[in-house]
């Protein structure tokens, strides 16, 4: 056991923590937190220092500092040091732990984190002291600031024997002082004053490192890169580089490579103009491993004119790189279009989201069905000869617990409940009337059968028995068709199945299949999304046999995303049943009082558009059975369908499984929405509607923009409920930043979701990560030259203002009033000037 495994042993046991042999190292409970299953890990390593882990993520210094002991009794005692440690392994200020690109000539690039213990200084000068006390005398030092040009923090390099040895030292995010380790996130770029002072139109040159960017911009270029080593450009702000054309001079190995594409990604998230990777082998073949932009100023004798124009005629020639930011797991929500209804449904559908606090799709969905059911086999809609589609529209509103679904769902239920009690109050009257000649008729009957046994031959013939009424129904709630056959058929019109949870509906299909099969309920809901024929045999009941011509059955209802996930399995993808419903799943939005209400007069209209629908007819045949009449399409109607149709069919070549599914029936669903728009058009007396016989471009166009707000709220709606736990979380992050105007700062997110309360180091990496992907970008928000300190602010690249010209955030420094004096060559610091003491 090495001495340094053996002092943490000794510190454990001293804090009455008990570390246990387990394999080759220890095991305890963690002292940096509440720990009740041991998480930490002791091991030796190859030079005797102790290697600790605490799998919960407490920091090593955390674990030390909870024993107290430094990071530095980690290690073995070394003679042969100044300090007397052993060397220890160089970590990068920002807690990546790779070395540095490699050398061309032996060099060892490394960047050391804080080994002070999480020390603050109260200068940058102390902080650096206090490393040249331990290494000896700096080489060199670089600078960094804010865009109000204040010191932000600094990279200090040493020349070794083995290499070079890098160190970062930063200013405290709170402002309280300095520390030996990486500026925090987002970190500014280098030179980002000056690069701020520059004219939109200049060209700005990226590379990998501060050596080879001050040789850039001896030569007389614009000129930056992103601090703490290649693998942290994603933490870097690059908001400045909006709107520019930016060149990338990737550094001649790997490492530059890959350097250079997070670049191209992370500057084409934040709004570049154009992104080149120009590759400076090109104008020396013999760039050594590693070389960049300093190696060629030094090849060519250090002719600055001469570099400056073989470097911006290299740039000529190279064409813009096609980078996209990382795709979005989860399309952005659009709001549903319900300017594209007709009145009073609009008004209906914008008063009621308002009232309630909810999306208008949660309102428009299970009106879309309603008004379709109303309509149900009276009309159909003809596209040409052949091919004609019911109104006949399945809508599902998705959310969780607490997203407002249910009052939603009711609201937009009223007209019809109502119409549904005010025909049961006329059924109860007709059966009471009913009963009261079947008492008669018994009467009747009785008495004839005492006639008839006399034998007289006088008895004439028996009485009729009066049949019983049919309750004239418009809405039900059972989803087995076996109890719903019977109701089709005094039914031909059609019904709505309205439920406020559909798991009822989707766990019906196989309540009668045999384990392993797929249930007969499954089949005929897949037939009555067309109107087909339905038959249905019954082991009981009268008669046993019921046969439906045209089952049209309207649905709607609400549903949880994990309870619909595990509904729709993949028989049901397969079968083509998911994709026949339109769904509508709308982020979460914050509850808020409101004295809104929706207009009693509004509520009056919407129910008059229903009785003008359901007093619509069908049409009877020559055999006389009842067939629904055929709307055609006019002229103006005809031409938007077939450039709808066409556009549509191109899209689908281009999509396969579920979403290619989907828009199969979004083709037919257009139309069908067309004709709900078309007479509910008539329905409300629209003056603008010129036949009601004939469908027009305005509900053609109608039906479309609502088809198309459908497929791409399917697209979300898969992508969600395919997404994993860690996608979940970041999803629902992204959607609070977007119910804050799409611009946080990590202090905010503390105060938000619960999961980041009290953690502003997981709230600041959340935001952090949203930036690497390519989701948002970092600000440093001055409070408009007011007073406070500046902060980093998040802002979702989404919600930039986009002027037209590629340039989102409009020259704001320019606005703050930033003015820095442009220096053709800045010289790294050799002294600390310009660190800002405190």
């Amino acid at each position: 056991m090495s001495e340094a495994v053996q002092r943490i042993l000794t510190a454990l046991r001293d804090h009455r923590h008990e570390p246990r042999k387990a394999g080759a190292g220890w095991c305890c409970r963690c002292p940096a937190h509440d720990d009740r299953n041991p998480s930490l890990s002791i091991h030796v390593g190859d030079d005797g220092r102790a290697l600790v882990n605490c799998h919960a993520g407490c920091t090593v210094d955390a674990v030390c500092g909870a024993i107290g002991l430094r990071t530095a009794d980690l290690f073995e005692q070394d003679p042969s040091r100044s300090n007397g440690l052993a060397p220890k392994p160089r970590r990068r200020g920002d807690g990546d732990t790779n070395a540095a690109k490699p050398a061309r000539s032996g060099d060892c690039v490394t960047v050391a984190n804080d080994t002070t213990g999480g020390r603050t200084f109260p200068t940058a000068r102390d902080a650096v002291s206090q490393l040249e006390r331990r290494l000896g005398p700096r080489s060199m030092t670089w600078t960094y600031h804010n865009a109000a040009g204040e010191p932000m923090g600094l990279v200090v390099r040493w020349n070794t024997p083995t290499g070079k040895d890098v160190r970062p030292v930063s200013q405290k995010l709170d402002g309280s002082g300095w520390c030996i380790g990486g500026m925090p996130t987002p970190r500014p770029l280098y030179d980002l004053p000056d690069l701020l002072a520059t004219p939109a139109a200049a060209r700005v040159f990226i590379v990998e490192g501060e050596k080879p960017a001050e040789a850039a911009r001896a030569v007389g270029l614009v000129a930056t890169t992103s601090p703490h080593g290649s693998k942290s450009a994603s933490k870097a702000d690059w908001s400045p580089v909006a709107g520019r054309e930016v060149v990338i001079l990737p550094d001649h190995d790997d490492a530059g490579e890959r350097y250079a594409d997070d670049v191209a990604r992370l500057a084409t998230a934040a709004g570049a103009k154009s992104v080149r990777v120009v590759r400076l082998v090109a104008l020396w073949a013999d760039l050594p491993e590693g070389g960049d932009m300093a190696d060629l100023l030094e090849h060519r004798g250090g002719n600055a004119d001469a570099v400056r124009a073989e470097v911006e005629a290299l740039t000529d020639k190279v064409e813009p790189e096609a980078v996209t930011p990382d795709a979005e797991a989860v399309p952005t929500f659009t709001p549903f279009p319900a300017d594209v209804l007709p009145e009073p449904i609009r008004g209906f559908v914008t008063e009621a989201a308002e009232a309630i606090g909810c999306d208008a799709s949660y309102i428009a969905l299970p009106l879309l069905s309603g008004l379709a059911s109303a309509i149900g086999n009276t009309h159909r809609i003809a596209l040409k000869r052949g091919w004609t589609e019911p109104a006949i529209v399945w809508t599902a509103i998705v959310g969780e617990s607490g997203t407002m679904k249910t009052p939603a769902f009711k609201l937009a239920m009223k007209a019809i409940r109502k119409a549904q009690a005010d025909a049961f109050k006329v059924h109860e009257a007709a059966r009471a009337e009913w009963e009261a000649q079947h008492l008669r008729y018994e009467a009747e009957l009785t008495g004839w059968k005492r006639q008839a046994a006399k034998g007289h031959g006088d008895a004439g013939d028996p009485p009729e028995k009066p049949a019983p009424p049919i309750a004239l129904r418009y809405i039900v709630s059972d989803t087995t068709t076996e109890a719903l056959a019977p109701i089709l058929l005094g039914n031909p019109r059609g019904v709505l199945l309205a439920r406020d949870e559909l798991a009822g509906w989707l766990g019906s299909f196989d309540r009668y299949a045999k384990a392993g099969k797929a249930g007969a309920d499954s089949a005929h809901w897949l037939s009555m999304h067309n109107g087909e024929a339905m038959t249905i045999d019954r082991k009981t009941g009268i008669p046993p046999t019921i046969h439906v011509p045209s089952a049209s059955v309207s649905i709607t209802g609400g549903i949880q995303p994990g309870i619909l996930a595990r509904a729709l399995g993949q028989e049901h993808h397969e079968s083509g049943m998911a994709a026949r419903v339109l769904y509508a799943m709308p982020p979460r939005k914050p509850k808020r009082w409101t004295e809104a209400d929706v207009d009693a007069a509004t509520e009056a209209a919407v129910a008059a558009v229903f009785d003008r629908l359901y007093a619509l007819t069908p049409e009877t045949d020559d055999d006389g059975d009842e067939r629904p009449q055929v709307v055609t399409l006019a002229d103006d109607g005809k031409t938007a369908w077939v450039r709808f149709y066409n556009e549509h069919a191109t899209e689908q070549t281009e999509l396969s499984g579920d979403l290619s599914a989907v828009w199969s029936k979004l083709e037919g669903y257009a139309a069908r929405l067309a004709l709900v728009v078309h007479l509910t058009r008539w329905a409300a007396d629209d003056a603008t509607l010129r036949d009601p016989a004939r469908v027009d471009e305005a509900s053609i166009t109608a039906g479309v923009v609502l088809a198309r707000w459908f497929g791409d709220e399917a697209r979300r709606v898969y992508a969600i409920l395919s997404e994993s736990d860690a996608d979940r979380e970041t999803r629902r992050l992204v959607e609070w930043i977007e119910r804050q105007r799409g611009s946080v700062t990590a202090r905010d997110l503390t105060r938000g979701p619960r999961e980041y309360r009290r953690d502003p180091d997981g709230a600041a990496k959340a935001l952090g990560e949203l930036v690497e992907s390519g989701v948002g970008r970092w600000e440093v928000d001055d409070h408009a030259g007011g007073r406070g300190r500046p902060v980093n602010r998040f802002h979702l690249m989404r919600r930039c203002d986009d002027t037209g010209d590629g340039d989102t955030n409009g020259r704001e420094h320019e606005a703050q009033g930033v003015s820095v004096t442009v220096a053709t060559v800045t010289k790294p610091t050799a002294t600390g000037d310009g660190w800002g003491e405190m």
